[in-house]
């Protein structure tokens, strides 16, 4: 998977994925806590469907040294079985010289990691990796030039959480990449206070939007909850939390037994063949909505029957599992809808002898037309009247989408047959 930014659709290979509860705890600092972000990702979970149950232990400037010691974090990790122990150093830290970082931060890394383990083996230590600053690190540029420039010492930073990640069979969230995409852009003054080191909300969101992709495994784009950024400004680091996590998945989450369920399929005839991106399972399981079901990596499977079905693809360990469905079209001409405002998105399939199926979803407002050639609408559907098929007179239609202030977002031609 590797496509711009503007492509984001297809850098999902299968996205629909049952609402979903995860306890996490956050050790860190005033990185975390700035803007109140554990809070932000909260509210953004939730407003995709999801539940987040949180705690933080993160005095401000504290290094993990000092948490190894600090009866509030120990006490936390022992509170409760975790699903996810989110790790944050110091912002200076991990982008010092490797021969410092290897004594002063990686051994307290993993003493905490130790801590998690011993907790519950189940739990899965999460590396933050965090941002460079704006200007580098002119405190210390002189003994060690290669953090005086913000790509200098996000470099590091990077070196150093993947490190971390690989020392402790642990994953990343890979933030200060999602940051480093903004700095490339020439947002830095969007991003930060001041200090040229704190985030600004827009940081904190961007931070949060991260956190969500890599911890649920869903996309953020549309999500609902913007933090009081606008929506333009919202959907901008929808997409690039978005990108920097699902175009390198295999990357972040390539240690640890933390499952990714990905998949991807090719449809010829009635013969459909389906290729795992799945990470880190130790068991695959599938269900291809006809009732036949199969247990390999990358299985084959004829369907009897011109349909939609919908596919399921479960990986799991003795920790995790993980869920994720598409939906694959056999004998029918499909018409695609691309996703778009008002959280309107699926396909208007022409299944013949005038029956359309309608893959879709409206919100409350949203409503969806369709008119003839004669320019006479034949049907109109709202979110509580859009049935899951209708029959029509063969013929061309033209489809239009109207949001919920009546503009219309969306439109294209359908051929019924």
């Amino acid at each position: 998977m590797r496509k711009i930014i503007l492509a984001l659709a297809a850098i999902f290979m299968a996205v629909a994925v049952s609402a979903t509860t995860k306890r996490v705890l956050f050790i860190g600092n005033s990185y975390t806590y700035t803007n109140n972000m554990p809070l932000i990702f909260q509210s953004l979970a939730t407003s995709l469907g999801d539940t987040l149950i949180y705690d933080e232990s993160d005095p401000g400037g504290y290094t993990l040294q000092q948490h190894t010691v600090y009866t509030n974090t120990i006490t936390k990790i022992f509170s409760q079985p975790w699903d996810l122990v989110v790790i944050q150093e110091q912002s200076q830290m991990p982008a010092f010289p490797p021969s410092q970082v290897l004594t002063d931060t990686y051994p307290y890394a993993a003493r905490l990691d130790s801590m998690v383990r011993a907790n519950d083996s189940c739990t899965q230590t999460m590396f933050m990796m965090t941002w460079g600053h704006a200007n580098g690190d002119p405190m210390n540029c002189g003994s060690y030039p290669a953090i005086c420039t913000y790509d200098g010492m996000q470099q590091r930073l990077r070196e150093s959480y993947m490190e971390m990640a690989l020392n402790n069979n642990a994953i990343v969230a890979p933030v200060g990449m999602a940051f480093k995409i903004m700095m490339d852009s020439a947002y830095t003054p969007w991003l930060f206070i001041s200090d040229s080191s704190h985030p600004l909300v827009p940081g904190s969101y961007l931070e949060s939007c991260v956190l969500y992709g890599s911890i649920f495994h869903k996309p953020t784009l549309n999500a609902a909850y913007l933090s009081g950024l606008s929506a333009t400004d919202a959907h901008l680091l929808q997409r690039i939390a978005d990108k920097v996590v699902f175009d390198s998945m295999d990357l972040w989450q390539q240690h640890g037994h933390y499952p990714y369920a990905g998949f991807a399929h090719t449809t010829s005839g009635s013969t459909v063949s389906f290729t795992s991106a799945s990470t880190v399972p130790s068991a695959d399981s599938w269900s291809f909505g006809d009732m036949a079901t199969d247990t390999a990596g990358n299985p084959s499977h004829i369907y009897t029957n011109n349909g939609t079905y919908t596919v399921s693809h479960t990986v799991s360990n003795n920790c995790f599992s993980e869920t994720l469905t598409d939906t694959v079209h056999i004998g029918l001409t499909v018409i695609g809808v691309n996703t778009i405002t008002g959280n309107i998105q699926g396909n208007i399939i022409a299944q013949g002898n005038g029956i359309i199926r309608l893959a879709l979803t409206l919100s409350a407002n949203d409503r969806l037309e369709l008119t003839d050639m004669k320019g006479i609408v034949v049907r109109r559907y709202t979110a509580a009247t859009l049935p899951a098929a209708d029959n029509l007179v063969p013929g061309i239609y033209v489809y239009r989408l109207y949001n919920n202030d009546g503009k219309s977002i969306n439109v294209g031609k359908v051929s019924v047959y």
